[in-house]
C-alpha cells in the first residue's frame, strides 16, 4: 500500500491537536482572555463573616481532597417546623442544606461538573467529548461559564450559516472548542468574508470543516496569507479558490514553510514559475511538507529513477510518497527489467536541466515503458499488476525477503 508517510504528513488528525502556530496559539488566548474579560467573580470570603482560620482550613481540606466542607447547621429556632419534606423546596417550604447535592467547588476534571450543568450536559447529547478537550485544551473551566443562550445561537450559526447536519457539530466542537467562546458577530464577518470571496456555501462548509480553525482567526490574517499566496504564485482569483477549497489548511502554518518550499523548488530543483503554478493548483498539499524530506525524495527521483522536471509536474504525489515504498517499487522493476518509466513530452524548453541522460535510454527506447499512475498506485496488488505486469504474491514475496 502506497502513501503518503507517517512521518512527512505535516498535518495529521493527532498532531493537529498540538500543533498550534505561534499566531494560532495568540489567537486562542485572546478568545480566552476577551472571554474572561466578561466575567466577574466574587471572592466569597470577603462577603462572609466566617472566621479566617475556619476559611483557611477548608481552602487547605478543599485543595488536598477536592471536596468543599461546609460548617454544621443546626436548625434550632423552629425554621423547619412548617416545612413539608415530602414536597419540593420553595422560599415557603424551605428544606435543610444538603451539601451532597451540589456540585464541586474544586475538580481536575468537568465529569463531576455534567450531573449540575444543564449546558455540560447539552454538550454531552450533541456528541462533544468533553474528555478530549481537557485533553487537548486548557479551557475546561471556562465552559462552565457559557450561557445557554449564547451557546443555542452559535450552534443555529453552524447549522444555518455553515451547513454543518446535527450529528457533525459536536465532532466539529470537540476538535476546536475555541468557537463557542467566540463572539458570535465576529464569526459571522469571517464568513461574511468568504462569501465576498465567492466560495459557494459547500465550499465555505468544507473550508470550515477541514481548517478547524478558520472561524478563529480573523479576516485580516486570512486575508493577508490569501493575498501573498496569490502573488508568490501569480495565480488567478479563481485558481486560489480551487486552491483553498482542495486544501483548506495550507494557510494553517503560515506563509513561511511555503516560502521555504517556493525557494527550494526555484533555486535548487530548477522548477520554473508556469511549474510551480501548476505543483500547487494541482497538489497544494505538497507545499505543507518538510522541505528537506521533499528534496531527498526528489533527488532519488531524479537521479535514480531518471524522471524529469515536467513529469513530476503530471506526478506531483511521488514528491510526498514515502521514499521507502518508492525504493522497494523500483528495486522491484530493476530486477524484473522493467525500471523504465515514460516521461512527460511537454518541454517548455529545449534543454530540461532536471533530467539525466541514461547511455542505455536508445537501447530501451522501444521497450515497454511504465507509467507514473501505475507506479503510484494506492495498492501493492494495484502496483504489481499495472506497473510490474506479475502477480502480487511475487511482489509480496520481494518485500519480505528485501
Amino acid at each position: 500500500m502506497i502513501s503518503a508517510p507517517k512521518q512527512v504528513q505535516i498535518v495529521t488528525e493527532t498532531n493537529l491537536q498540538n500543533a498550534f502556530t505561534e499566531e494560532e496559539k495568540e489567537t486562542n488566548n485572546n478568545i480566552i482572555k476577551s472571554f474572561e474579560d466578561n466575567v466577574t467573580t466574587t471572592d466569597l470570603s470577603e462577603t462572609t463573616t466566617i472566621p479566617s482560620s475556619v476559611i483557611a482550613e477548608a481552602r487547605k481540606l478543599k485543595a488536598e481532597t477536592g471536596k468543599a466542607t461546609y460548617r454544621k447547621i443546626e436548625y434550632t429556632e423552629g425554621e423547619l417546623d412548617n416545612s413539608v419534606l415530602s414536597e419540593p423546596p420553595s422560599p415557603s417550604n424551605p428544606h435543610p442544606f444538603d451539601a451532597s447535592e451540589l456540585p464541586p467547588v474544586h475538580s481536575h476534571s468537568l465529569v463531576p461538573y455534567v450531573n449540575h450543568s444543564p449546558l455540560l450536559r447539552f454538550l454531552v447529547d450533541i456528541g462533544v467529548d468533553l474528555a478530549e478537550i481537557e485533553n487537548t485544551t486548557s479551557i475546561g473551566r471556562h465552559l462552565l461559564r457559557l450561557q445557554m443562550e449564547d451557546v443555542l445561537k452559535k450552534i443555529e450559526l453552524m447549522q444555518n450559516e455553515i451547513g454543518f447536519e446535527n450529528e457533525e457539530i459536536g465532532a466539529y466542537l470537540t476538535r476546536n472548542p475555541f468557537f463557542l467562546l467566540q463572539n458570535v458577530n465576529d464569526m459571522q464577518t469571517r464568513l461574511n468574508y468568504l462569501e465576498l470571496k465567492k466560495f459557494t456555501k459547500a465550499e465555505r462548509r468544507k473550508i470550515v470543516d477541514e481548517y478547524r480553525y478558520w472561524l478563529n482567526c480573523n479576516v485580516q490574517l486570512i486575508d493577508s496569507r490569501l493575498g501573498w499566496i496569490q502573488q508568490q504564485f501569480k495565480l488567478s482569483a479563481k485558481s486560489t479558490r480551487e486552491i483553498i477549497v482542495k486544501e483548506p489548511r495550507i494557510i494553517m502554518f503560515g506563509t513561511g514553510p511555503i516560502e521555504r518550499i517556493f525557494k527550494m523548488f526555484t533555486k535548487e530543483l530548477n522548477f520554473n514559475s508556469n511549474q510551480l503554478k501548476a505543483l500547487i493548483v494541482t497538489d497544494p498539499r505538497l507545499f505543507m511538507m518538510d522541505s528537506k524530506l521533499v528534496s531527498r525524495t526528489y533527488k532519488y527521483v531524479r537521479d535514480v529513477m531518471r524522471i524529469n522536471n515536467e513529469t513530476l509536474v503530471e506526478n506531483p504525489f511521488i514528491l510526498r510518497c514515502s521514499l521507502s515504498v518508492i525504493k522497494s517499487r523500483h528495486d522491484f522493476l530493476s530486477r524484473l527489467g522493467r525500471a523504465h518509466y515514460q516521461l512527460s513530452e511537454n518541454r517548455e524548453s529545449k534543454k530540461d536541466t532536471s533530467e539525466v541522460v541514461s547511455p542505455e535510454s536508445s537501447s530501451n527506447k522501444h521497450s515497454e515503458l511504465v507509467r507514473l499512475e501505475h507506479f503510484l498506485h494506492p495498492s501493492d496488488a494495484g502496483f504489481a499488476m499495472l506497473a510490474a505486469k506479475t502477480f502480487p504474491v511475487a511482489y509480496d514475496k520481494f518485500l519480505r525477503s528485501s
